[in-house]
């Protein structure tokens, strides 16, 4: 079998061999007989099943990278996968012998699949804990749960305040490694048209749901009024809006742009479509809590089932490996890492 990241030293070769029996494992559910939701085994086919080599060694760079920057022995790690969805991560976190995981995501429906899943290959995952970083942060406060790692993959491109997130983590977690993966790559051209193509059909559906909203709950608007202010709280999740909308009705003075770039928001959630933002951003973001931002290329799968895509993505990688200069110009996805202040 190939291997799922090319490291040998221990830390390596465990990841190996428990990344080689997760892949064996998966490949056993019958994931139509576990009882998960509609909508669970939809996202599990489509997203890991069909792609599975590459699912799992993408949670095996995460882990090795992460517990590589702890400087911790693996039995000795707290790890908290965030936004974990029914992904393989926090599975792989416990098979290699982490001291604790702790599986999160916003819906209990997630959980319920998750657990299903861990179950099917015999995995007791340490703890389920279902809300957003503001109750999932409490609840391991009040478990005395202190992380060294928290990681996420194709997570924070969808956090409201990202700088809000980092500093009530630095607030509640101050020691934890902020570890997350993104697709979300600025700077690397394609990923970015990709991007913006999304935005643009996305931005359709959300505009349209603004102006329903607003017209529902405005009615002293004209179509004219109502139309101008609805394309004026592009980014704004709902609560927000409504202070927006108020101030205009009173001042006539748009609000003020909530948005980088070409990105916007479902205003019900409070969740951006794939937030596509400069790295100068992202540094900011992280830094506003005094933490200190790296950011890393990440690399191509290359275990598609048409060979030309893998010969391609053999040499993006060794390109991305070899030459800082331009290996965000060619990497898919990104690593953000918020590293604690170096005095906690």
């Amino acid at each position: 079998m190939d291997r799922f990241l090319p490291h040998k030293d221990e830390l390596g070769e465990l990841l190996q061999a428990e990344s080689e029996k997760l892949y064996s494992l998966m490949q056993t559910i019958n994931v139509e007989a576990l009882g998960l939701s509609e909508h669970g085994v939809l996202y599990f086919v489509g997203s890991h099943y069909k792609r599975i080599f590459f699912s799992i060694q993408t949670s095996a760079h995460l882990l090795y990278n992460s517990i590589k920057l702890s400087k911790k022995k693996v039995e000795d790690v707290v790890i908290m996968d965030y936004g974990a969805g029914i992904g393989s991560l926090y599975i792989l976190a416990k098979m290699i012998g982490c001291k604790k995981v702790v599986y999160n995501d916003i819906l209990e429906e997630w959980k319920q699949n998750a657990l299903l899943i861990a179950e099917a290959i015999h995995q007791d995952v340490d703890e389920y804990i279902v809300g957003n970083i503001d109750e999932t942060l409490v609840v391991l406060k009040e478990k005395g749960i202190v992380c060294d790692i928290i990681t996420s993959r194709n997570v924070i491109e969808h956090i409201y305040k990202l700088d809000a997130f980092y500093s009530i983590i630095d607030q509640f977690q101050p020691k934890a490694i902020v570890y997350s993966s993104t697709t979300a790559n600025f700077n690397n051209p394609a990923m970015n048209l990709q991007h913006i193509i999304h935005h643009k059909k996305t931005e359709k559906v959300y505009l349209q749901q603004r102006i329903d909203f607003i017209k529902k709950n405005f009615t002293q608007l004209s179509e004219d009024k109502l139309t101008k202010i609805a394309i004026g709280t592009r980014g704004y999740e709902k609560s927000e809006l409504i202070v927006a909308v108020n101030e205009f009705i009173k001042s006539g003075k748009l609000p003020a742009k909530n948005y980088h770039y070409t990105n916007t928001c479902d205003m019900n959630y409070g969740v951006w479509a794939e937030n596509l933002i400069p790295f100068s951003i992202h540094e900011a973001m992280v830094e506003v809590s005094g933490r200190k931002c790296i950011i890393e290329p990440g690399f191509w799968d290359t275990h598609y089932s048409k060979t030309w895509k893998n010969k391609m993505g053999n040499i993006f990688n060794s390109i991305i490996a070899s030459n800082k200069s331009i290996c965000f110009l060619l990497a898919p996805f990104i690593y953000i890492i918020a590293l604690p202040k170096t005095d906690k």
